[in-house]
This record gives C-alpha cells, sequence and structure tokens, in this order.
C-alpha cells in the first residue's frame, strides 16, 4: 500500500533526522551497517519543490458532445481534483439537481481505485436516456469538513446517474449520429468528492494548524505558558493553500483535539477570506473585530498560530514574517523570534540527551554526544552507581527494568527487575538512595508488571501496570498517583505500553489482544484541583495500518510524527515514520531494522538522530547516519534501552 501522504511533506517545519531517512529509502530500500568512514547527520530535504517528483498538475476537460457516460463520469473525476478554486469545470458535468446537492467542500473518501463497474444496462443513448454507474472499491480514508482525515478500513460503493440531456439526439435514428449528440450528465451523485489514493497525495498536502493547550486546572498558582500543539489537516495543495491554512485555522481545532486545546481566534475574530502580501515571505492578514492595541497578547498568539500554520504549508525557509492586522494596531512574529518562542511547537520535548542503561550492572548511563563510538558515562547519583540497589540490579546480563529520563535531565524514573515497583530519583550527588517506591503491582511476573514510565514537558509521569487481574494507567503528578481510565478500547484489548507527548495533550498507545501489538493514539484530558488531580486518556483511535501486524516499540518523532518498530505478517522487522492522524501507511520500502532490535528512539527535537539497540552479544547501541543511503552506526556497546528524555 502506498503512503497517502509524501513521507516528508515539503511544508513541514518540524520534521526531524527520522523523516529525511526514510524519504532517502523510498529510493535506497535498505539500510547498511558500515564498519568505517565518517557518519554524516541526517538533514530532510526541505523547501516547496521537495516533493516535486510526485507532483502532477491535472488539467480539467470540458464536457463536449459524443462522449460516452463512463468517458463523462471520469472526465468529472478528474475534474474535480483539478487546480480550480470553485471546480468550475467538474460542475460543468452536473445537472441543476446535481449542482445543488453535490457539496465538494464537505469532505472527500480516499479508494484504492476509482474504476468503475459495468453498468447494468448499455450506455448507447439509443438504448437509454439514463444509466447508472458504479464505483466499488475498498475505503483507506476519509477527509470531514474540517479537512481532518482519518484512515478507514471499509468497502465502499458509490453510485452515480448520468441522464442524456442531448434535446436533439431523439431525432436521428442512426445510432452512430445519436451516440455523437449525446450530452450526458451526471443528475445524482454521492455528495462529496470520491477520489482515489494517488490522486488524493497529489491533489492534497498535509500541513499542520496550532492551537495552544488548555490551561490545566492541575497546576498551582498561575498556570504555565501554553505551546502549540500540531492539528494535521489536508488542504488542496495548488489552490491558495496559504489563505485556505489560515481560513481552516479560524475555524477552530478538529474534533477529535478540541477537548485539549485552545485558540486565539475567539467567535469575536473575523480574520480576512485571504492571506495577502506584496511580499510572499511575509504574508499578512487582516482581523475584523479585534483590537491589537486592548488585545495585545491575543493578536500576538493569534500571529503566533498563523506563522507556524504558515511555515508548515511552505517549508522554514519560505517565511520570514507574518503580521496580523486588527481595527487598531498589530501583532507579529518573525523565524528569529519564532525559534526564540515558549509557544513554539515541541518547546518542551527536552534537551537531546541520550540515555542507555549497561547490560551488565543497569547503571543508567549517558550516550556521548559526539558522532564515533565512545564509552557511555554514568549519571550522578544512585542511578548511575557502580552497584545499585538490589531491587535494580539485573541478573543474566540482561536488564528488565524499563526507565525514563524527565525531559529537564534532573531526574529519572526506573521500574524494578521484578516490575513489581516504580522509582524517581534525582540525577544529581545529592540523590543517594531510591527511597519508597511510588508505585507498586501485584503481577506475578516480570512481563506482567510496570512498564513504560514515560514523562510530559510538565512533568508528569505515566505508567503502565499490565496486571492481568487488573490493568491499568497510572499518573503521578508530585504526590499524587492518579488512576487513568482509557475510554474506547475494545473488548478484550488492554493498554501494554505508552508514550506521552511533550505538551501532554496525546498519548501513543501500543495496545494488545492477545496476540500482537498495534498503535492506537489517545487524547489526554486532565481535571480535578491541585491537591486532587484527575486525568483519562479518551477518543483512542487506531493509528497503525492493518497490514502492520505487530509493533514493538514506538517513540515521538517530531509533534504530529511517530516512529514506530514493527513488521508486518510473515516480514522482517522494519521502521515506519505514521502521521499521528494515521494517514502515513506502510510504504514496501520501509528501513529495516538491524536483526535483534527491540528498542527504537527518536526525539522531538528533530534535529537527533535515531537511536536502536540490538540484542546481539555485544548489546550494541546504534544511531542513525546519511542522506543518500542511510546508516547505522555503533554508538556504543554494553547498552540497552536507549531513550530521550520522556
Amino acid at each position: 500500500m502506498r503512503s497517502l501522504s509524501e513521507p516528508v511533506r515539503p511544508g513541514r517545519r518540524w520534521s526531524g533526522a527520522l523523516a529525511a531517512a526514510l524519504t532517502v529509502l523510498l529510493a535506497a530500500g535498505c539500510a547498511t551497517m558500515p564498519d568505517s568512514g565518517d557518519p554524516e547527520a541526517v538533514a530532510p530535504p526541505q523547501g516547496a519543490g521537495a516533493d516535486q517528483g510526485i507532483q502532477v498538475r491535472v488539467l480539467p476537460f470540458p464536457p463536449r458532445d459524443g462522449l460516452n457516460p463512463a468517458e463523462v463520469l471520469q472526465n468529472f473525476l478528474d475534474a474535480s481534483i483539478a487546480d480550480e478554486a470553485n471546480y468550475k469545470t467538474a460542475k460543468q458535468y452536473l445537472t441543476g439537481d446535481a449542482l445543488t446537492s453535490w457539496q465538494p467542500d464537505s469532505g472527500a473518501v480516499v479508494l484504492k481505485s476509482t474504476a468503475q463497474q459495468k453498468p447494468p444496462v448499455d450506455d448507447d443513448s439509443t438504448a437509454t436516456d439514463q444509466v447508472v454507474l458504479t464505483i466499488s472499491s475498498h475505503q483507506i480514508g476519509q477527509l470531514d469538513a474540517q479537512h481532518t482525515y482519518r484512515a478507514t478500513d471499509q468497502q465502499y460503493t458509490g453510485t452515480f446517474t448520468l441522464v442524456n440531456t442531448a434535446k436533439d439526439a431523439k431525432d436521428t435514428k442512426d445510432p452512430k449520429e445519436a451516440a455523437a449528440r449525446a450530452e450526458w450528465r451526471i443528475s445524482q451523485l454521492p455528495t462529496g468528492l470520491v477520489l482515489d489514493q494517488v490522486s488524493f497525495r497529489n491533489a492534497y498536502q498535509q500541513v499542520d494548524r496550532y492551537y495552544f493547550t488548555k490551561d490545566d486546572p492541575q497546576a498551582p498558582g498561575p498556570d504555565q505558558d501554553p505551546v502549540l500543539v500540531p492539528d494535521p489537516i489536508y488542504l488542496r495543495r495548488r489552490v491558495d493553500p496559504d489563505s485556505a491554512a489560515a481560513r481552516a485555522l479560524a475555524e477552530g481545532p478538529s474534533q477529535w483535539l478540541a477537548p485539549a486545546v485552545h485558540s486565539a481566534f475567539d467567535d469575536s475574530v473575523h480574520p480576512a477570506d485571504t492571506v495577502t502580501s506584496d511580499d510572499p515571505h511575509n504574508p499578512k492578514l487582516r482581523l475584523d473585530g479585534v483590537d491589537c492595541v486592548v488585545s495585545e497578547r491575543q493578536c500576538r498568539q493569534i500571529a503566533a498560530q498563523l506563522y507556524f500554520t504558515l511555515v508548515s504549508v511552505n517549508g522554514p525557509t519560505a517565511i520570514e514574517s507574518v503580521t496580523v492586522t486588527g481595527r487598531r494596531g498589530s501583532a507579529s512574529m518573525n523565524s528569529t523570534q519564532a525559534k526564540n518562542s515558549s509557544y513554539q511547537p515541541g518547546n518542551l520535548a527536552g534537551t537531546g540527551l541520550a540515555y542507555v542503561r549497561d547490560a551488565d550492572n543497569g547503571q543508567l548511563a549517558r550516550l556521548p554526544l559526539g558522532d564515533s563510538p565512545g564509552q557511555s558515562n554514568p549519571v550522578p547519583g544512585v542511578l548511575g552507581a557502580a552497584k545499585l540497589p538490589p531491587a535494580l540490579q539485573p541478573s543474566g546480563g540482561k536488564v528488565n527494568g524499563q526507565y525514563a529520563v524527565r525531559r529537564d535531565d534532573k531526574a529519572a524514573a526506573v521500574v524494578s527487575e521484578d516490575g513489581k515497583s516504580l522509582y524517581v530519583a534525582g540525577l544529581d550527588d545529592t540523590a543517594k538512595s531510591l527511597g519508597a517506591p511510588l508505585a507498586t503491582s501485584r503481577a506475578p511476573r516480570p512481563d506482567q508488571g510496570l512498564s513504560s514510565p514515560s514523562w510530559d514537558g510538565y512533568d508528569d509521569l505515566f505508567v503502565v501496570d499490565r496486571d492481568p487481574a487488573a490493568p491499568q494507567v497510572l499518573m503521578l503528578r508530585n504526590q499524587a498517583k492518579v488512576t487513568v481510565p482509557v475510554a474506547g478500547l475494545a473488548d478484550g484489548q488492554t493498554v501494554d505500553g505508552l508514550r506521552v507527548s511533550s505538551d501532554g495533550t496525546r498519548v501513543a498507545l501500543l495496545l494488545s489482544d492477545g496476540g500482537g501489538h498495534t498503535l492506537a493514539i489517545g487524547l489526554v484530558q486532565r481535571g480535578g484541583t491541585p491537591t486532587q488531580p484527575t486525568a483519562e486518556i479518551t477518543a483512542v483511535r487506531q493509528v497503525s495500518p492493518p497490514q502492520l501486524a505487530d509493533v514493538t516499540s514506538v517513540s515521538w518523532a517530531d509533534p504530529d510524527t511517530l516512529l514506530v518498530l514493527g513488521k508486518e505478517a510473515d516480514s522482517v522487522m522494519q521502521l515506519h515514520y505514521l502521521s499521528t492522524d494515521g494517514s502515513t501507511a506502510i510504504d514496501t520500502n520501509g528501513l529495516q531494522a538491524v536483526d535483534g532490535m527491540s528498542v527504537v528512539a527518536a526525539s522531538e527535537s528533530r534535529s537527533d538522530p535515531v537511536l536502536a539497540d540490538a540484542k546481539d552479544t555485544d548489546h550494541t547501541v546504534y544511531r542513525l547516519f546519511g542522506t543518500v543511503q542511510p546508516q547505522w552506526k555503533v554508538a556504543a556497546k554494553d547498552g540497552g534501552q536507549p531513550a530521550y528524555a520522556g
């Protein structure tokens, strides 16, 4: 199955090293592990022309006499994805009634194929003045009126009724002449667009619109500064995408993300219909209903939302600044301000330091920062001690207990080797002992106990208790331990692992139903008070496509992107790059994993290389390097469970 969206989208500002690696592999098809040669950091292709190889302009043909119904329908389908703002040519294929009912902006169904089935009757105009044509195919996705994509896995059948509107077609008994005079038009059709996956990929581009994290009801005192959260959408790529993105941004977030975010575009703000500028690098947007002198902060936040949204459309080098103008005054954000803004997407991701645990003694250590293999350095404090407390000491040369470093690199959570206890300790010389466990499990076996500790950027710690008798997700916030219900799981499904986004709004979930693992994403909703916090994971939806039979490891590779280690049925482990909306499906040329690889790690900081382990006798940890043919390079030996903070 081909990817629905470019492996690296040209407007994606925040794509990281992984994105480039997987993009190149679409051509290269594999990764290598050389023993020599200088490593080269991966840099993603950027700019508006980065995906020129897949773009094809569709020139619509208006109707002409003599086309048979099948040709008319095909021309209509082609015209509906042409680069016309108002679907002018496509509408010429419709009757008056059909013009009223057809709403192309209401959404789209994305099919594997739009090949027509043979009509039940001959489409010769001498035989009938009405023909019903059917398109039946596997539906792989759906776009709603908010431009939000949802992956689907179902059969679709759409019918199109065509009528012969030629007034003089019946005046001749000659079939050939009648066919030449025929004017077939569509009188009934599905409400929205119908297109195949190739046309969808060519006509639409995925971009992010951005919204702020909501105020935290659990925060003591003044709330922390919000950060921008991406909301992926699809826009027609060559029909004024800047203005379309601004309109979509002002409309508000998708129904799925809305409970966790808010927008500075409130009901009083009415933006102009188009983005204008004498200089395309410095777009401007007029706002009615807001005074940027009185409401300065609101206008600055609108400018921030618009800046990062338009950067997503055009690429990081194409936008120098964005200006919004109100009834009085204006607000701007330029590229320098954006880099230093606390609103910046992924701003809470962490420092980019990487960690491993020593395979022999369980020490927590930092990976060397250089590109060449080096010795890992034990962290300060009890977790880096030469002899760990008994609860953390591995046996048989294998570390079982999982860990997570807090995003400020000042503390870490670690699970005991028996899977029963979760400890948090500082990463400094004052941390002499573990103290009491903050969470415990009654699971009978280590592989059924606690797993996947994960920190968001606000110091909330999540962990999974896989106890078959009482599976649950826990959140630890300050001194409180909160049970986190997970809504929307299918019967028999349990959470086996998780990774929370740095902005704390979303969580990637490894779900088990007794067989393999699938990947889903849920929304984290917080409530309660600082002394009695509550949390719930809602709106769980599948992210991994059906053909991905088992997912072993997942990591956030970007604020809207997940790096997944998994395999298709009867295949080998590969790395895959999945959008949080489920629109990026498996490509046959994924990145092949190293034999024995079981853990993969990326960083939302975007510029950090991908890390992975391998269960070989040397306990090798690898980094991914290269731009032409990505290569796994040895980062360290005698390590395991590589991870970035979070």
